[in-house]
């Protein structure tokens, strides 16, 4: 019988309840698949020590429990230095110094996930030194799929007929996420449906607050927002749609994409370098407002090439399944623990220090069980119309 990996999943989403947000839901999603295995333990932001610590944050209190509770610490890299940028208040004044904290951050790894193969690039042009490697966000595929029960509930909700057309698009409502590209399309489609799902869980600390609260008074008739939704109702509102328009300025493995996918919808996104690779010809690419709005009209018209993305969206989603995902996980585990422990790093030396603290954990252990307790994008480089 092989031995159990113990893991302690870190993350201060998880933490503090901050949901709303993709690294909240990968976490989650990635929780749960690993639970669902026999070859590993689990624990959540829980104290002692394990074969693994897996960071998903980046603050203070993930740091602080990673260092101190795992033979390994893994750190899954979902923030780089441009998800900042058009994400939180005045970004671009302190970019430099969030650039050198994430490169120290990583550099405290055994080993580092990047969620896409361009955060992997990025990684390595900031200067992280630990090993990467690339292992794509998760989603559920039993909890995101295709229902006409979820798709008459959500359009009850929504206050929409059977016969409206609808866009959606899903993610906390920042400039980063194409909130303007979004109702100057819906404003040249008023025939069409648009709706946005998400809000703005950093509330005033989230870039553009006041003026994209002002933006969303004046939408057009034709666009809802819904603000925050529970991740166990988003599946309603998925399934209420007929495409999934998303004009993101810059992602790194959106979970809003895969969970859209698992629905069924045909994915129409800004075309952004970091979805090649990982989503090949699944997804429609979109340059400006016009090429939006042209695939959206086909879309609406042209049963057979929407049925066709249908297909290859379904595709996508299970390439990237939970269980999927969570094997390669376990064996990025395993890789790690072959290995001695990185003895260099670029932030601070602490391994004297977390062998102190490891043989206190053991002697403890010995008594009683374990417990739980750049490159700045150029946003001008989109303007469209």
């Amino acid at each position: 019988m092989v031995n159990k990996i113990t893991v302690n999943i870190i993350s201060e989403a998880q933490a503090w309840g901050v949901k709303g947000q993709g690294v909240y839901t990968a976490t989650l999603v990635l929780t749960e698949a690993l639970k669902r295995r026999e070859d590993v333990e689990v624990f959540l932001n829980a104290n002692g020590l394990f074969d693994i610590a897996h960071l998903h944050t980046p603050g203070p209190y993930a740091i602080s429990k990673g260092l101190f509770s795992g033979k390994r610490v893994i750190i899954s890299a979902h923030v780089i230095p441009e998800s900042l940028l058009g994400s939180l208040v005045l970004s671009n004044l302190w970019l430099p110094l969030a650039t050198t904290y994430l490169k120290r951050y990583y550099n405290l790894a055994d080993l580092v996930i990047a969620v896409s193969p361009k955060v992997k690039e990025e990684l390595e042009e900031i200067g992280v030194k630990a090993p990467i490697v690339f292992v794509p966000n998760p989603v559920n595929l039993e909890r995101f799929y295709e229902s006409k029960e979820l798709r008459k509930e959500g359009r009850n909700r929504l206050g929409l007929s059977d016969e409206d057309f609808v866009a959606i698009s899903s993610g906390q409502i920042q400039p980063r996420k194409g909130i303007d590209t979004f109702i100057e399309v819906a404003q040249k489609l008023p025939f069409i449906k648009f709706v946005w799902v998400g809000g703005q869980p950093f509330s005033i600390l989230t870039a553009g607050y006041l003026e994209m609260n002002e933006k969303i008074k004046k939408a057009p008739p034709n666009v809802i927002f819904t603000g925050l939704v529970p991740y166990e109702e988003m599946p309603i509102y998925l399934n209420s749609a007929d495409i999934f328009f998303f004009p993101s300025f810059q992602e790194n493995f959106p979970m809003a994409v895969l969970e859209a996918a698992s629905c069924g919808l045909p994915l129409l996104l800004r075309d952004n370098p970091e979805y090649r690779e990982p989503y090949k010809d699944w997804y429609i690419p979109a340059k400006n407002n016009v090429e939006f709005q042209n695939y959206i009209l086909r879309l609406y018209e042209d049963n057979s090439f929407r049925e066709e993305y249908k297909k290859k969206a379904l595709r996508l989603a299970q390439e990237y399944n939970a269980d999927n995902v969570a094997k390669t996980i376990v064996e990025v585990y395993r890789e790690a623990l072959s290995k001695p422990p990185r003895m260099k790093r670029d932030f601070l030396t602490l391994e004297i220090l977390r062998e102190e603290w490891r043989r206190l954990f053991l002697n403890v252990k010995n008594k009683n069980s374990l417990h739980s307790s750049q490159r700045k994008r150029n946003y001008s480089d989109f303007k469209d119309f």
